[in-house]
């Protein structure tokens, strides 16, 4: 079996159908992939027993529920039961556009021999509003260690997982999962694919369709949690770091300067906090790899604060961004 693609799924019960149906309609071999959806203990009372009748609808469609763990527990589950050679992840809420993408995706990896694949997305607004993510920045295909700071600096490797089919032995032989407990949980996974992988391939086609501004969905809020984890995730991310070949080394300073400078515009809420604040201060010589950052909102927010100094700029920051992105 080539792929396996793991649908999380929690409380999503208005989405879910399309999401399913999106990939079980795939023009590919029907018995060389699976879709695993893991109910996360959803509590709507609606969601698992949908999950249980598109298993029903779909042959190569699995269920398994379990208790509430979060989306990280959710597609550690879907890792643990999956016989694909390469896996995808699908937000429940979200879904794919072209019946040809497994198809696609599958020439892809025979042609390049990828251990990862990194594909283009759209936001999705609604049917009529899109705004589509291509990564033409970047060589198509090559050496990760060879690539990796343009890879980074060009916002082509970010912690997104459901825009990534990742060869399946990384999960295996090398450990490779995503941290439980955590909200961002994909800064730090995607921060060990930098580490892990040897071939990467890039794959822009229409297909994944990111849903924006759903009620309920936990991407829409900044708690003071995400703020901590994702913080929290730099500091176990930079751990060792000195044990990487430099140019590694310096693009997982550029990918943890992003996550870091992600946050600052959220802060000024959560100052009490001396967790927040200690681990803001001790990494704050990330700042320093904004100019390497292509984003131009990351790399002008990165300076702003360079300039300002830190607790002037957590201060200053939501007004500055929000007046920056009217211009």
């Amino acid at each position: 079996m080539k792929f396996s693609i793991v649908v999380a799924a929690y409380n999503v019960a208005d989405y879910l159908s399309e999401c399913i149906t999106s990939l079980a309609n795939q023009k590919f071999q029907a018995s060389d992939y699976e879709i695993l959806i893991i109910d996360d203990g959803s509590t709507d009372g609606v969601t698992g027993e949908l999950c249980d009748k598109l298993a029903s609808k779909y042959k190569m469609v699995r269920t398994i529920h379990q208790d509430n763990g979060g989306l990280s527990a959710a597609r550690n589950t879907g890792i643990k039961h999956s016989k694909g050679e390469f896996i995808l992840f699908v937000d429940g809420d979200d879904f794919w556009s072209n019946l040809e993408f497994l198809d696609n995706l599958s020439r892809n990896i025979d042609t390049y021999k990828s251990d990862v694949v990194i594909f283009s997305y759209d936001k999705y607004y609604g049917k009529d509003e899109s705004a589509r993510i291509d990564f033409n920045s970047v060589p198509e295909s090559g050496n990760i260690e060879e690539n990796v700071i343009d890879l980074v600096r060009n916002s082509v490797l970010t912690a997104p997982a459901w825009n990534k089919c990742i060869r399946r032995n990384l999960f295996v032989e090398e450990t490779l999962d995503f941290p439980v407990g955590f909200l961002s949980e994909d800064c730090l996974y995607c921060s060990y694919l930098l580490k892990l992988t040897a071939k990467y391939s890039i794959l822009n086609i229409e297909s994944y369709k990111y849903r924006q501004n759903r009620i309920g969905s936990i991407t829409n809020v900044v708690k003071e949690k995400n703020v901590y984890d994702i913080l929290k995730s730099i500091d176990i991310g930079l751990t060792n770091i000195g044990e990487c070949k430099n140019n590694v080394r310096k693009a997982i300073n550029i990918y943890f300067a992003i996550s870091y400078i992600s946050v600052l515009p959220y802060v000024s809420q959560y100052i009490s906090n001396s967790e927040i604040m200690y681990l803001l201060k001790k990494y704050k010589y990330l700042l320093k790899f904004s100019n390497e950052i292509k984003n131009s909102s990351f790399n002008l927010t990165g300076k702003i604060t360079r300039l300002l100094g830190l607790r002037l700029s957590i201060i200053l920051l939501p007004k500055l961004l929000r007046i920056y992105k009217t211009m």
